[in-house]
């Protein structure tokens, strides 16, 4: 082997170095690339849902929405059940409570709308709260129980709640009385339930507020919160943290998720403290023991061939000033992949089949994320659909190390067909030589490859996908890693492993890239900076972070060539989480130009990590 230039040597040592983690003995290595999102049908809506874990299982119960049939509404008539184990894989379950029967009961003749789901404090069972309206959009609330979450029993003296004469609300006509939300405070036998309403006489938007006693009989205890509009305030969720109660709706004709805070249950609310925290429609806060607290939400995207619905998972926490809520989505590469150096995959996977919506041409992908470093779409907030980087970004992304413990591993490669430049690898751990590796077709079309692994049975390894090259057809795309144990015919020949192949530092040099492409090391346990949301963005973006130990903190904006355009935080500040907004402006408060940002947060004039922001206009 050639002696290698400092600049490659310390690249190989950086690589070597992010070997921090080992996938568990005798796991099989799976990666899909795959996002927290569930996409509806083509031409299907999901609204309004619901989500419960039990036995390790997420579980979605939601308004399945269907185009209208003899109604001017939509058809919505049961809930759709989706079911999955980490948020990104889903399986359709049956369908519930459907009123698309004979002689549906009267009340709820013609939609249901809005499930809440809670375990039922008195019984082993699990309560869902629910709207049904009838042929005039009459809306009452009704609730219905499981004992598994797969069959789902009315409760028979159904509906349980309507608004009383404060509100307006007339058997005949539309009437508000949806969205319920249930709300209860540890060690309390009080329990409220709430509702979109509309306020006498004036027809304001409201919040109607019902209370019982352990689940019992409701009593209408009339508005708990007044709008200044008659705009309704839709898909209510009212939580406790930290002192404050804090309630998020989405108003009517808008597209945003607000929240207002107050001290006090009842008499503190304001929208004059009203902040936006998120885009999108009827939010959801779940909380599960043990985890992050859930965030989700509806959203719809218009593609080439229609708008297609989905809900986003993702984190809320109240760790912002005063112990404001901020919202955060574990988009992006899977936890076990790390990015090496360079820019090529800092807006990936890549969402969808973006080169389809430009040409028409579907890819081949699996599910709805992949790895190709030509596109520009890493998730649905950045419109329209279709977008490129191009060629010219180049980087590296690297798997944690696994033990091979299949005999053949699938996959799908595509872009463009450049050997030494655009691929990906399997990669001996112990002496960074390639294996067997694969390059595109110069197409962005990717097709089935398959490589057999029987002879490297219990060997240390890891996979890289490598983006080196800014010529035409210079990126690569990747989906579907899976290593499995053979049963049966192989669908293809497989690829044996090279006996000789090159070392990942001898393509690297040949390539031209060292350790000056490599990132800035952040400060190890001193704290993280956070990847930001929205981004892109436009107009504000909301950066949060962690520090590990108290100090002085500094969070400031860079532009492309590294210099301070703003300074956002620079303060003592003890340990802990917090966030700040940037608004897109500069310390002299003009609006900068669209382009590339860094966000840089240091403690103690320690770096601690770097995020970088594209401002779009």
């Amino acid at each position: 082997m050639p002696r290698l230039p400092m600049v490659a040597q310390a690249l190989l040592l950086g690589l070597a170095a992010l070997t921090l983690r080992a996938a568990p003995a005798g796991a099989l290595h799976v990666t899909d690339f795959e996002q927290p999102y569930f996409l509806e049908t083509m031409g299907l809506q999901c609204k309004d849902h619901a989500v419960v874990k039990h036995n390790g299982l997420y579980h979605v119960f939601y308004i399945q929405s269907l185009p209208p049939s003899g109604h001017y509404l939509r058809k919505e008539q049961w809930f759709g059940h989706i079911t999955s184990p980490d948020l990104r894989h889903w399986a359709r379950q049956d369908s519930i409570l459907s009123i698309d029967i004979p002689n549906p009961p009267a009340w709820e003749s013609e939609f249901i709308w809005a499930p809440k789901i809670i375990d039922d404090p008195n019984s082993n069972d699990w309560l869902m709260y629910y709207t049904g309206a009838n042929y005039t959009v009459t809306q009452q609330t009704g609730l219905a129980s499981s004992y598994n979450l797969y069959n789902w029993y009315r409760y028979p003296n159904n509906p349980i709640y309507r608004p009383g004469s404060w509100a307006i609300w007339s058997s005949g006509q539309w009437s508000n009385c949806r969205d319920p939300e249930i709300f209860h405070e540890d060690g309390s036998s009080s329990w409220y339930l709430l509702n979109t309403a509309s306020a006498a006489p004036d027809t304001l938007g409201a919040i109607s507020y019902a209370l019982s006693f352990n689940l019992g009989p409701w009593m209408d205890r009339g508005a708990f919160f007044v709008n200044d509009s008659q705009n309704v305030l839709e898909s209510v969720q009212l939580v406790k943290r930290g002192g404050n109660y804090h309630l998020f709706f989405t108003e009517g004709g808008q597209q945003q998720i607000s929240h207002i805070a107050s001290p006090t249950f009842l008499g503190g609310w304001s929208k004059e403290n009203r902040t936006y925290i998120d885009e999108g429609h009827a939010c959801e806060i779940t909380t599960i023991p043990g985890e992050p607290e859930l965030w989700s939400l509806h959203r719809g995207l218009g593609l080439r061939d229609g708008t297609r619905y989905y809900y986003h998972f993702g984190e809320i926490a109240f760790d912002g000033p005063g112990g404001d809520p901020s919202v955060s989505f574990n988009d992006g590469l899977p936890e076990n992949w790390t990015n090496v150096f360079g820019t090529a995959f800092n807006y990936q996977p890549t969402w969808g089949d973006n080169p389809y919506e430009r040409s028409g041409v579907p890819t081949g992908m699996a599910g709805n994320s992949y790895i190709a470093t030509y596109e520009f779409f890493p998730n649905p907030e950045i419109y329209p659909p279709g977008r490129i980087q191009g060629n010219v970004p180049t980087g590296l992304i690297r798997s944690d190390d696994f033990t091979v413990t299949g005999d053949r591993l699938s996959l799908r490669v595509g872009g463009g067909n450049q050997p030494g430049l655009t691929f990906v690898a399997l990669v001996r751990a112990s002496d960074q030589r390639i294996l067997l590796w694969a390059t595109g077709n110069d197409s962005h079309q990717i097709t089935p490859r398959l490589w057999d692994l029987a002879s490297l049975a219990g060997q240390t390894v890891f996979l890289v996908i490598a983006d080196l090259s800014t010529v035409a057809w210079g990126h690569i795309a990747v989906d579907s890693i899976e290593e499995y144990v053979r049963v049966g015919q192989d669908p293809m020949p497989p690829t044996a492993p090279m006996t000789d192949g090159p070392t990942l530092g001898q393509v690297l040099l040949e390539a031209g890239f060292g350790w000056s492409d490599a990132p800035v090391a952040p400060a190890a346990g001193a704290g993280r900076l956070f990847a930001p949301h929205p981004n892109p963005f436009n107009p504000s973006t909301r950066l949060r972070y962690e520090l590990a130990a108290a100090g002085r903190a500094e969070l400031t904006i860079l532009d492309a060539q590294g210099r301070v355009l703003q300074t956002l935080l620079a303060e003592e500040l003890p340990a802990g989480p917090g966030f700040v907004l940037w608004d897109g402006r500069d310390a002299q408060g003009q609006r900068a130009a669209s382009g590339v940002y860094f966000a840089r947060l240091r403690l103690d004039g320690r770096e601690l990590g770097r995020q970088k922001l594209l401002l779009l206009k």
